[in-house]
């Protein structure tokens, strides 16, 4: 009788585990949002404290080729006193992901170490910042306002 209800356990687990399994593959599904619209969304947000970036920046801060990516677009920081900045990468393939949050996190490290000791204010900030992957789009986000920025992204999507 104990073997039977021990079975039965083990069976109901693996079913738990696969349908656990299962909703998470399901709930991350890719964005139809085009990048031109979730450009226009992220802009309204764009400050006094950062300006558009090019494609020399992208590569010089993220060591990323936006050539590899469906879109990207950076508000990069406007004086090398300021660490607020929003980058948005639109990926071609899922697998990109990986690359492009370890490039991020690199970035947001070397910005830490910049203004560590004297920067209170912009440590505070990039402690407070916000990297939010999904399927296909991924947010950096450093502002006063980053929960909202990113609520934002989240509904353009």
């Amino acid at each position: 009788m104990g073997i039977k209800i021990t079975r039965t356990l083990r069976i109901l687990f693996v079913i738990l585990i696969v349908v656990y399994i299962g909703m998470s593959v399901k709930g991350a599904t890719v964005s139809q949002t085009s990048f031109d619209q979730m450009s226009k969304v992220i802009a309204k947000y764009q400050n006094k404290n950062t300006q558009l970036g090019n494609n020399q920046a992208i590569k010089r801060l993220y060591k990323l080729n936006p050539a590899d990516y469906e879109g990207v677009l950076l508000y990069q920081p406007s004086s090398t006193m300021n660490a607020e900045e929003i980058l948005v990468i639109k990926l071609k393939d899922k697998s990109q992901a990986n690359d492009v949050k370890n490039a991020i996190e690199a970035r947001k490290k070397s910005q830490l170490n910049t203004f560590k000791g004297y920067g209170a204010t912009q440590t505070d900030l990039l402690n407070k910042s916000i990297i939010d992957v999904q399927p296909n789009y991924i947010l950096y986000v450093v502002d006063p306002q980053a929960s909202s920025i990113d609520d934002a992204f989240k509904k353009a999507l």
